[in-house]
């Protein structure tokens, strides 16, 4: 997996930034920045992370996960979902339809095993 100062520095680059304009923009020292990439300094703090994301135009679960103030089972599995936002009240509603379907047969056969 890759480390959360690889993650930013491959972000970083991806959008032509220098290690001194990211740091302006999150509120970071230059050199902080360096340090995070090289991984002589600990992960930053969540805030800075939150900061980051949204420079990167990415979640900032995406980033917590990566450093590792989170995990997998942290996140909620609706946020897991990708694409929910696409999708109009109509679609939802048929997707929610759904998912109680799937509940209510789960239901039904915990109840046929008793």
């Amino acid at each position: 997996m890759i480390s959360i100062g690889e993650f930013i520095k491959n972000k970083r680059t991806e959008l032509g930034l220098s290690q001194k304009k990211l740091g302006v923009m999150v509120g970071l020292s230059d050199s902080e920045i360096m340090k995070i990439e090289n991984g002589t300094r600990k992960t930053p703090n969540w805030e800075s992370l939150c900061k980051l994301a949204g420079v990167f135009e990415i979640s900032p679960l995406e980033i917590l996960l990566i450093s590792g103030y989170i995990t997998d089972d942290d996140i909620n599995p609706q946020i897991k979902i990708k694409g929910l936002e696409k999708l109009s009240d109509e679609d939802l509603k048929n997707v929610q339809q759904y998912i109680d379907f799937i509940i209510s047969r789960k239901d039904n056969q915990t109840q046929e095993e008793k």
